[in-house]
């Protein structure tokens, strides 16, 4: 991971220390606009600077370290003075992604010198081209010559180059450098990283955590460096990220427990196809194709950082591809009740005062892309976040996964999961769904012997399954379908291999029965038809040698499903879901109608969940949003066995079809309209509300927001939420494997191995738990992960809830 703190900021400060007259204890706020406020380890101040006291945000006082920069852009307009007295030289081991991105920001400070260079494996020539030019940051504002093959002169001055493997061996004392920034990757340890003393440094800053060696975030404990730390971390970029961010709620609310999660732009080492990765299996895995689960110790790092927070903040990561800038997602439990606005009016306040420079504060509809280049660690995107209750918030947060880091800091998006103590309400934390199942008597323990059977839900793993269910109704169910979007197609190519569906009839006002022809031949994510497609007409379709009716109507009253024999209407336009506007195909003799989406006022079934109240008299339903159908069998699990008090959701959201390819207009949704390919976009979503609906016993316990990323196919929800009963993570990991091997089998799976998104494309089941990738912070905080095929697993559940229905009504006959 690229660190969030800037190396020549750090080292900076650590000289300002070192040449001070003055202890830390004794420095003096700064009033310069470019001066960042460096706040005491155990009493952050966000007051006044003449204040003093209480250690409250309102009261207590800052203490400030003046040589902490805030370089917001390449060149910043003006240029912060030395106050060492001289510049500080330093060497740089290591020319990937923060090597060079420290070398670039050093180059316009004038308290930074960098005089040396090591790589093994690239000369001066290459040297100079990966300065000069960068796919992420643009090309380097400034001039480079390659004087020979041991010098390159960057804005005027030289700088040498050497290429030795063993650290020891490098003379950095010949070439004047004190500091070294250790950012091979490789040296990363106190004894590793002690090699460079050997050639003369006098002090090394590790550009990644460390196992042994002093961690310091700027910003958060940075005063309680030593002079006779000699070999020093600057963390992650991720924990540069969360530090701040933690630090500020703790001081003002406490945090009692938190689970993060970081959704993480792609890194170097990740492959860009399937690969060897014998350490990380999954990290083997194409990067440019996948949501990827990885293990972090970014928050844990916190508590080294932040000795109050030891053992209170876990977390994981998803890699996904894009090229920069990361965001934090934490869920946490907070000691003193506090509403979400309180929560936001203290990270302004901080961002605005004792950390501006380090931590940011947005209100606007900004997503990825927005904050490369930006130097700050960490900046809290308010409308993201979540307050479900007045001790539980979902917190998030990002940051410039390698600019930032190497500037000083980083801008990394990350959600964190806190935990409020000792509230039962809660801020945005990534929620599951969870309820009783019930057959109308009583509710079903997941350790009784009986198990919860539906009929006849399929579990269809493959277009063409090995053995076709046979139907239970008597007779082939007829269903026509309104809309040939994802979900239409799918619906369609899914029901020509069931023997219990029959689609008679396709409607699209856009789509002719050429084209119609070609979209379901054709399909990008799940490849070809399995079967034969032919064009009979411009009214007719023959699929696997039967024939389906195409028309082109805009109203759906003027749709003759009555003549085409169509008894059940998928209503998948995405436009007629509510029951007025849906009720229209009534009137061209449809019988029920399922709307393949949330609705505002249809009942709304989850299969497997709640589809046993369905009645014969209700004509119009919802089936309700495919994250939905994911979280709410997963919840119902939990909940039944152990139950949830509250839980907050985030889902990892692969692009769909009404994002825009690039920037464009999105009037309802501004960050929406930014461009698919090239952001992490937050996002607003009801999936989890929505599990109330299916699941009353959860209503208003459980809420979420969504982050939209650049893959084509297959999603995934993170559920953080506390439990009633104690339990650990390996009981709900067993209850839920008990569940998705009986009574939802077919609907809900699990994996215990290492899987990553496309491990999921076709696969019929509505949410597969990933046991590897979620976690256990204590016996009652948990975050739960599962994976859902968004397009393929969804459509099976709308045949299966229309199968459902027809026997209902065949036994109401």
């Amino acid at each position: 991971l690229s660190l969030s703190l800037s190396k020549p900021t750090f080292m900076a400060s650590f000289s300002s220390l070192l040449q001070s007259t003055n202890p830390p204890s004794v420095l003096q706020p700064s009033h310069q606009s470019l001066s960042i406020p460096s706040p005491n380890l155990h009493s952050l101040s966000f007051a006044a600077p003449l204040s003093s006291g209480s250690s409250s945000l309102q009261t207590s006082h800052s203490r400030r370290i003046d040589i902490i920069k805030a370089t917001a852009t390449q060149m910043p307009s003006v240029v912060p003075k030395s106050s060492t007295g001289g510049k500080i030289k330093i060497g740089i081991n290591g020319f990937g992604r923060i090597g060079r991105l420290v070398l670039r920001i050093a180059t316009f400070r004038d308290d930074i010198e960098v005089v040396a260079v090591n790589d093994p494996f690239i000369d001066s020539k290459y040297m100079a081209y990966m300065l000069k030019y960068d796919s992420t940051h643009g090309p380097f504002k400034g001039t480079i010559k390659v004087v020979d093959e041991s010098t390159l002169e960057i804005n005027g001055k030289h700088l040498k180059v050497t290429s030795q493997r063993d650290p020891a061996t490098i003379p950095w004392g010949d070439f004047g450098a004190d500091y070294v920034v250790e950012s091979s990757g490789v040296f990363t340890t106190l004894d590793m990283a002690s090699a460079h003393k050997k050639g003369g440094a006098k002090k090394v800053v590790i550009s990644a955590p460390s196992a042994d060696a002093p961690m310091f975030v700027v910003g958060v404990n940075e005063t309680t460096y030593k002079p006779n730390m000699d070999i020093v971390s600057n963390a992650s970029c991720t924990t540069n990220c969360l530090a701040p961010l933690a630090k500020v709620v703790h001081e003002e609310f406490g945090i009692v427990e938190g689970l993060m999660t970081t959704v993480h732009a792609t890194t170097a080492t990740q492959k860009t196809v399937d690969g060897p990765s014998m350490k990380d299996w999954r990290g083997g895995r194409g990067a440019a194709q996948n949501i990827i689960p990885s293990s972090t110790g970014a928050a844990k790092a916190v508590g080294k950082v932040l000795p109050e927070l030891n053992g209170k903040l876990t977390g994981m990561a998803f890699r996904v591809p894009t090229a920069n800038v990361s965001v934090v997602d934490l869920t946490c439990r907070l000691e003193k009740s506090a509403s979400y606005e309180d929560v936001k009016a203290a990270i302004k306040y901080a961002s605005e005062g004792p950390m501006q420079g380090i931590l940011g504060y947005t209100d606007e509809d900004v997503v990825s892309n927005d904050f490369v280049g930006d130097s700050r660690s960490s900046i809290f995107d308010a409308k993201a976040g979540i307050g479900l209750s007045a001790s539980f918030v979902k917190l998030q947060s990002g940051v410039g996964s390698d600019r930032a880091y190497g500037i000083g800091r980083s801008y990394q998006l990350k959600e964190q999961n806190c935990r409020i103590e000792p509230m039962v309400s809660s801020f945005k934390l990534p929620t599951f769904f969870g309820s009783s199942l019930n057959n109308g008597q009583s509710s079903f323990s997941l350790q009784k012997a009986h198990a919860y059977s539906i009929q006849p839900i399929k579990a269809t793993a493959t277009q063409t399954p090995p053995t076709v269910s046979k139907s239970s109704t008597g007779g082939k169910t007829r269903v026509g379908i309104n809309g040939f979007g994802r979900i239409g197609r799918l619906v369609l190519r899914i029901a020509t291999f069931r023997d219990d569906i029959e689609v008679v009839a396709v409607n699209d006002p856009f789509i002719d029965a050429k084209y119609m022809a070609y979209m379901l031949k054709y399909d990008s994510t799940h490849g070809l038809f399995k079967g034969t497609i032919k064009v009979v007409d411009e009214s007719t379709l023959e699929i696997n040698g039967k024939q389906i009716k195409v028309t082109s109507q805009r109203d759906p009253a003027a749709i003759p499903w009555g003549d085409f024999g169509a008894d059940y209407v998928v209503e998948s336009s995405g436009v007629f879901t509510t029951l007025d506007k849906a009720s229209a195909h009534k009137k061209g003799g449809a019988k029920k109608v399922v709307i393949s989406a949330p609705s505002a006022d249809a009942p709304m079934f989850v299969v497997g969940v709640n589809e046993t109240t369905y009645k014969p008299n209700m004509d119009i339903v919802s089936n309700a949003s495919c994250t939905t159908n994911c979280l709410a069998p997963l919840a119902k699990v939990v909940h039944e066995e152990f139950g949830i008090v509250e839980g907050l959701m985030t889902t990892v959201h692969a692009t769909t079809a009404t994002q825009k390819t690039v920037d464009g207009p999105s009037m309802k949704d501004w960050r929406g309209g930014r461009g698919a390919s090239q952001n992490i976009i937050p996002s607003s979503t009801g999936a989890a509300k929505a599990v109330g609906k299916v699941l009353p016993e959860l209503n208003g316990r459980l809420t979420g927001m969504a982050f939209r990323v650049p893959t084509a196919n297959v999603s995934v929800v993170d559920l953080t939420c506390r439990l009633e009963k104690k339990a650990s993570y390996e009981d709900v990991k067993a209850a839920i494997k008990y569940a998705s091997e009986g009574p939802l089998q077919g609907i809900l799976g699990y994996t215990d191995e290492d899987v990553v998104s496309n491990d999921f494309v076709g696969d019929s089941r509505s949410s597969i738990f990933d046991a590897k990738a979620g976690i256990g912070l204590s016996a009652s905080f948990v975050k739960l992960v599962s994976w859902y095929d968004n397009e393929w697993g969804y459509s099976n559940r709308v045949l299966d809830l229309i199968e459902h229905m027809a026997l209902v009504a065949a036994a109401s006959h």
